[in-house]
């Protein structure tokens, strides 16, 4: 029995392509970039504000009701508020990807050392002193790094995404399908 998927290459590359030419253009106007990923942010949390308010309406119990109103108009809010003032809500997303970079930096180092009898320990190192570097030099940067450093990222990403995709559906078409 065959469990791979049937995917089409060319649509594939076809995707990794776009994703490809999004990264180029996330890393050419990070700002933008950065903007368009916390007003994506903001208006989950609005709508998600919003669901939970219903969800307060309907609810039997006074306490239900009470915290699931409470909760939707609290979310709500921060979904309008970051809708508002996307530069403020970019400094914030900032701040967690310094403290999420830091945090995963240093326990890679340390898992790299519990690895050391491996052969390869080293590259985990490396990765936890880039990933503790890169979340120092966001911080040594702040606020102004919120400028750059998410949309940035998201670049990256896409780009990353997108050339795997390229390549994957490069090696698809090499490959002789089944009848």
């Amino acid at each position: 029995m065959n469990d791979s998927v049937a995917v089409d290459p060319k649509r594939l590359m076809m995707l990794g392509i776009t994703l490809l030419v999004l990264g180029a253009i996330a890393l050419l106007a990070p700002l933008f970039a950065g903007s368009a990923v916390v007003i994506t942010i903001g208006v989950v949390l609005l709508v998600a504000g919003i669901g939970q308010f219903m969800q307060g309406v309907r609810a039997e119990s006074w306490r239900d009701k009470m915290l699931s109103l409470f909760l939707g108009v609290v979310t709500g809010l921060c979904g309008i508020f970051v809708i508002g003032h996307p530069l403020l809500g970019l400094g914030f997303l900032t701040v967690l990807l310094v403290a999420y970079f830091v945090v995963e930096g240093v326990w890679k180092i340390i898992a790299a050392f519990n690895y050391r009898p491996a052969s390869a320990w080293v590259w985990m190192l490396i990765s936890g002193v880039l990933s503790l570097l890169l979340g120092l030099l966001i911080w040594n940067q702040w606020p102004v790094s919120g400028m750059w450093a998410v949309g940035v990222l998201v670049g990256v990403d896409l780009i990353s995404t997108g050339l795997s995709m390229v390549m994957l559906g490069s090696a698809l078409r090499r490959v002789p399908q089944a009848a």
